[in-house]
């Protein structure tokens, strides 16, 4: 078993009772190896001691752990021998909180020229003016997309937007979308991630964010902003409702609502695919080339998006022939 070393950020941390006694589980954020490597997360587990060390590991600090490198149920996971708190400044915590690499005054700017670009006057209005929303202004840039799934970082939920908005645009006239609609949907359907989950260390929710939920924070927030619109039309608030609240395709997967119109579906689409992809991107390759996504409960090939590192052996030389002779 190979071993790990190092500080780490405590993300999360849960206390269990076990048939043995109490276990501590965390979820660790280490480093990249070099300095432009994004942090690395790793599940870990404390069985001696546990309770006792547990009121003194905090989530949001930094800590020098070791331990053992197991795999459990395909996961790599840290099975640990020691686990000690440090004193850490804000400075050197923030080292170890991912961070999305788009800048966010170039990125929000990105997002001003689509609202901007809006045929409908009424939509186009909306969209500037909760752009302009002191709220928005302040939060949306720094806000992660999710607590630890796809684009967990600062700055994630404005990454992931600017993302499925590039898509939206593009797909818009293929398939005869509604461009005006299907670029807002995309812009507001997480837009209550602001509120949800916090940008500190370990994304923790929100107390509005655990009565409430980031649907209808963000149902609320656009309503807020139509009322400074005198003349705008109801029913175009109701379909911008719509589009949060249908955004997860599915009912058992948290929608209150299945999608209603095409741009609600295509909102829905794009967005798992901008998260799904990402999800797979994140995927840690063991020594074979393969990782093992725990979401999906799938094996991800590592190495099926780089030719150069796939083998080249011609048709029928190989050791197991795709034709026969």
């Amino acid at each position: 078993m190979a071993s790990k070393k190092g500080v780490a950020l405590v993300k999360t941390k849960t206390l269990n009772e076990g048939k043995n006694g109490p276990s501590l589980f965390l979820t660790l954020t280490f480093r990249g190896d070099r300095k432009e490597d994004p942090p690395v997360d790793y599940p870990a587990r404390l069985w001696e001691n546990a309770g006792t060390v547990d009121p003194a590991i905090k989530v949001g600090s930094l800590v020098m752990v070791e331990g053992q490198l197991v795999l459990y149920n395909n996961e790599q996971q840290i099975r640990l021998s020691r686990i000690e708190p440090l004193k850490a400044s804000e400075e050197e915590i923030a080292a170890f909180i991912p961070k999305s690499r788009v800048e966010a005054s170039s990125g929000m700017a990105r997002l001003r020229e689509y609202m901007d670009s809006l045929a409908d006057p009424q939509l186009r209005a909306f969209g500037l003016e909760i752009l302009a929303d002191p709220e928005v202004a302040q939060l949306f840039p720094r806000a992660p997309a999710a607590k630890r799934n796809h684009h967990a970082m600062v700055g994630g939920l404005l990454e992931h937007t600017l993302e499925i908005m590039a898509m939206g645009d593009a797909v818009a006239p293929i398939l005869s979308l509604n461009r005006d609609l299907l670029l807002l949907g995309l812009f507001l359907h997480d837009i209550g991630k602001c509120w949800e989950i916090s940008p500190s260390a370990g994304f923790s929710y929100t107390d509005e964010g655990r009565l409430v939920g980031h649907m209808a924070l963000g149902v609320e927030k656009c309503t807020q902003v139509a009322r400074r619109l005198p003349e705008f039309p109801e029913r175009y608030l109701r379909l911008l409702h719509h589009f949060i609240l249908a955004h997860h395709g599915e009912l058992e997967y948290g929608s209150p609502l299945l999608p209603a119109t095409p741009e609600a579906m295509a909102v829905h689409m794009l967005d798992n695919l901008s998260g799904q992809v990402f999800a797979m991107r994140q995927v840690a390759a063991g020594p074979d080339g393969w990782g093992y996504e725990k979401n999906r409960g799938a094996f991800i090939y590592k190495e099926g998006s780089d030719l150069s590192r796939l083998d080249h052996t011609p048709l029928g030389k190989g050791i197991r022939k795709v034709f026969g002779p």
